[in-house]
């Protein structure tokens, strides 16, 4: 059975990604609330499939380095890291500040270069997969562009380490979903709505849902954790939202 490390594990998208994984032994993480990793643990732990929950903070070097220590010690070894930790900060270009829009880079695509490093020696190890949650907006442009430039960005960095580690047998790929029913979605389509913001005119799904839930993020994740053939790609999973 795949031992798995889950980033983000109390976020909608991480959660599901646990419970999928509920007969495996499961390290997530946690970055403020500590009770609600707590009840995930409580829900999801058994005597024959672990949950562990440890604190993270993806923006910290210091933070990122002794999670990936500590989750390969409980694990005596990882098959595969999904990071789902991602953040947004909506505003328009003209309003953003510096630090705000930096933030939002920092978090999604420095985080998860520094979440890779540090897991790099325990992938080759086990030749496991990297699995990082990505975003139509990467691909299409939609939230914002701190938002937007965060998630093409880490497009580009998925393609150049599949091409550093491949050869080393560790498969990295990058799932792109459309809108997600969580309250990150919530937030964004609040802040469109209160800005009049004219830039998703046209930008729809094709399918009568608009938004997909957590568990059906889940499933594409553990086709990219499992297959052993896709390697390198930024996989979409938006009902059509954006054709490539």
């Amino acid at each position: 059975m795949t031992d798995v490390v889950v980033t983000g594990g109390t976020g909608g998208i991480g959660r599901a990604v646990v419970e999928r994984y509920a007969e495996a032994d499961v390290v997530c993480s946690y970055h403020s609330d500590a009770a609600r990793a707590e009840e995930l643990v409580d829900a999801t732990d058994s005597p024959d499939a672990r949950t562990v929950a440890l604190e993270l903070d993806v923006t910290d070097t210091e933070s990122v380095d002794r999670f990936a220590e500590e989750a390969v010690a409980v694990l005596d070894g990882v098959d595969a890291v999904v990071h789902t930790v991602g953040v947004v900060d909506p505003a328009l270009l003209a309003d953003a500040t510096d630090e705000q829009f930096a933030g939002v880079v920092d978090t999604n695509l420095v985080g998860s270069a520094r979440v890779a490093r540090a897991f790099l020696p325990a992938l080759r190890e086990s030749a496991g997969s990297l699995v990082v949650l990505s975003s139509v907006g990467g691909t299409a442009g939609t939230v914002d562009t701190s938002y937007a430039a965060s998630k093409a960005g880490l497009h580009g960095f998925v393609r150049a380490l599949a091409r550093e580690v491949g050869p080393d047998g560790v498969r990295v790929n990058a799932l792109a979903p459309g809108p997600v029913d969580t309250s990150m979605n919530d937030d964004v389509v609040a802040y469109l709505e209160s800005t009049d913001f004219r830039g998703h005119e046209g930008i729809d799904t094709h399918l009568p849902e608009y938004s997909c839930s957590p568990a059906d993020v889940a499933r594409s994740v553990a086709y990219l954790v499992d297959s052993e053939f896709t390697h390198g790609e930024v996989h979409s999973v938006n009902g059509g939202m954006h054709f490539r």
